[in-house]
């Protein structure tokens, strides 16, 4: 698989890894190495602060590998877990268009790789390549209504749904087909599904038992697996 060198001298940006970013999708071989030249790759370990909120914004990131989440820290220290985002998906945009500090900070919830791009450098390649600005909205767009959905949640449901809920779009997102269902790979504690729904590692605790007994979930390994994902979703319901 050809490889292009970046400009930090030290890693290599796979061109392959730039192909399965959405945001490249419809790019040919040209248009790739051209983004491939703007791009710097950086590794950080497993929840490693990748930015804080307030910090200057010049950078846009795209996840090659590994998860982050977008976190915001209350006043009194508690932390609200945002977003979860995977590999191909991207991060940071809000000040590269704006220029105004990070609105969130971003931690990694496993060993990660980023591919980073200036923001002068993003800005020409929207320019340069306008269907870059539409696939860009569409992402931002889907993440609204997700956002939205999660907050309705929140503010709505009971406990037992929201967490139902959560288990259901970890499935969809982080989902491996095994034999007795699907094997959820990233590997949440009970604090960080707790920061997800707002409420506490003891309630999560509880309700994750009292699915566990019910047969829905099962979680005798280190991941969860969900065996009854339709008991889940008539749970949401």
């Amino acid at each position: 698989m050809p490889k292009h060198r970046v400009d930090d001298g030290v890693r290599m940006v796979r061109l392959d890894s730039l192909r399965n970013v959405p945001l490249f999708r419809d790019f040919d071989e040209t248009e790739i190495l051209q983004v491939a030249g703007l791009v710097t790759t950086r590794r950080f370990a497993k929840h490693q602060t990748i930015f804080r909120e307030g910090d200057p914004g010049q950078t846009f990131y795209l996840i090659l590998s590994g998860s982050v989440a977008v976190v915001r820290i209350a006043p009194d220290g508690r932390e609200t877990i945002l977003s979860i985002l995977k590999e191909r998906d991207f991060f940071g945009e809000m000040s590269v268009f704006d220029t105004s500090v990070r609105a969130a900070s971003v931690r990694t919830m496993t060993e990660a790789e980023v591919g980073v791009i200036e923001r002068n450098d993003f800005l020409a390649l929207i320019d340069k390549t306008p269907r870059i600005g539409r696939l860009l909205v569409i992402a931002l767009s889907e993440r609204l209504r997700a956002a939205n959905k999660l907050i309705a949640a929140t503010t709505s449901q009971d406990i037992r749904a929201r967490l139902a809920s959560l288990l259901l779009n970890l499935m969809q997102n982080f989902g491996e087909p095994v034999d007795t269902g699907t094997r959820i790979s990233l590997r949440l504690t009970n604090q960080e599904m707790a920061n997800m729904i707002g409420t506490t590692r003891e309630t999560v605790n509880r309700t994750l038992n009292r699915f566990w007994d019910e047969r829905v979930i099962d979680m005798r390994t280190a991941h969860v697996i969900v065996m009854e994902p339709e008991t889940l979703r008539g749970i949401v319901a």
